[in-house]
């Protein structure tokens, strides 16, 4: 068993087996009650994150979860955390190899609450998955799916799919986003589980900025609108799902797939020009702020909230609701993608 203690954030942990993890928490739950400081259990829902095989050997809390601020996500939103680490490309059914349990706490000495931590390293074929994973899910709970893999390049498998009610992903990772598109087409055409894209909310300021002000309407019918992206090396998807957004949105429709590629952006993200008979409406997002810039109006800069990882996955898991908008969007990106 060993303990650790950060920010008001103290972990008690120790290793495991995939038999007796359950075993293992109520021992850990007892050794907090008999410290004397009382700890409420806390739970909202099942968050489950996948990321591949970090490091072979015993299960280490510390390897499996680095590089994730795992614990400040749940601070925000209390969930049974279930980590699976798992080797990819094994054919034979099998149970875990390594696993280990912790139990991490919160809040000021009178108030402390807490909540479970899973870590299972697998390498095993995907039809072992259902089983392990199910094993540890409260049924009572929502279940969200955080893949913190490049889709891309490892597609979510379906046995989290079958489990989940929300897929968190960020695909600022991808390296292709054409493949990450096609990866999530069937999931949006089937509607297997709603999408929660972490990149997508970073989209927000230059949607709102692109409305209509109150009572301006459109002097043009919005599919007669072309446009252009231009985005800063490394924030492709990004300009691709504005893409999407143009092609799907009622309000902005475009006629055509627009024109995105990568410009020498100085200070900016992305920059989204459409281009109507009424008139150009150019919008550039910055780190700290959007630049409107609509016909001969003066240039309007409006500044964003800084939003974080943790931020930004905490929300998520709050809000736990369909994004038609994003499902729109990629389901026209993958009808423009394959014309």
């Amino acid at each position: 068993m060993a303990r650790s203690v950060a920010t008001g954030i103290e972990r008690t942990w120790r290793d495991s087996t995939p038999e007796t993890i359950e075993e293992d928490l109520a021992a850990l739950w007892r050794e907090g009650a008999d410290a004397g400081t009382p700890i409420a259990r806390a739970v909202m829902s099942n968050l489950i994150v996948f990321r591949g095989l970090v490091a072979e050997g015993p299960a280490g809390l510390d390897a499996a979860t680095g590089g994730l601020p795992l614990d400040e996500v749940c601070a925000r939103h209390p969930s049974r955390l279930i980590v699976i680490e798992h080797k990819r490309g094994e054919e034979t059914p099998s149970a875990p190899f390594a696993a280990g349990v912790a139990i991490v706490t919160f809040g000021p000495p009178h108030a402390r609450y807490g909540i479970e931590q899973i870590v299972v390293r697998s390498a095993c074929a995907e039809a072992s998955l259902p089983s392990i994973v199910r094993r540890f899910v409260r049924g009572d709970l929502p279940t969200t799916v955080w893949w913190t893999e490049d889709m891309s390049d490892t597609p979510p498998l379906d046995a989290f799919i079958e489990i989940g009610r929300q897929l968190v992903y960020d695909s600022r990772a991808w390296q292709d986003v054409r493949r990450g598109v096609a990866v999530l087409a069937p999931l949006v055409e089937e509607r297997r589980i709603d999408l929660a894209d972490l990149n997508w909310r970073r989209l927000t300021p230059v949607r709102q900025a692109m409305k209509p002000a109150s009572g301006e309407g459109l002097a043009s019918p919005p599919g007669d609108a072309t446009a252009r992206i231009g985005y800063r090396r490394g924030e492709a998807a990004l300009a691709w799902l504005a893409a999407g957004w143009l092609l799907s949105d009622r309000q902005h429709a475009v006629r055509a797939l627009p024109v995105v590629e990568e410009s020498a952006l100085e200070d900016a993200t992305l920059s989204v020009t459409v281009r109507r008979e009424s008139g150009e409406t150019t919008v550039t997002l910055k780190d700290r702020s959007v630049a409107i810039m609509k016909g001969s109006s003066p240039l309007v800069l409006v500044g964003i909230p800084i939003e974080n990882l943790v931020d930004a996955v905490a929300a998520e898991l709050r809000t736990f609701a369909h994004d038609a908008g994003l499902h729109a969007a990629i389901a026209a990106l993958m009808g423009a993608f394959v014309k």
